[in-house]
């Protein structure tokens, strides 16, 4: 069994901008805990986005993304 103290959690996620259809990487942290909801705009066409983060205990990452409701 692994100890959780051993996990390394990514870092990154990939994720498509639901409004621009781009590819963009984004920087994850499990230091605001293993669930996290925020805003952050697209780095491609700087359109707000909602993220859901969800880290998993083998130290991967589930991110969705959906557009911002105006």
């Amino acid at each position: 069994m692994t100890d959780e103290l051993d996990v390394v959690f990514d870092t990154e996620a990939e994720v498509v901008c639901p409004h621009c259809g781009e590819p963009v990487v984004i920087g994850v942290d499990a230091g605001g805990g293993t669930v996290q909801n925020y805003v952050e705009d697209c780095a491609v066409c700087c359109r707000p986005w909602v993220l859901q983060v969800s880290f998993r205990h083998d130290g991967g990452v589930d991110v969705q993304v959906e557009p911002e409701e105006a």
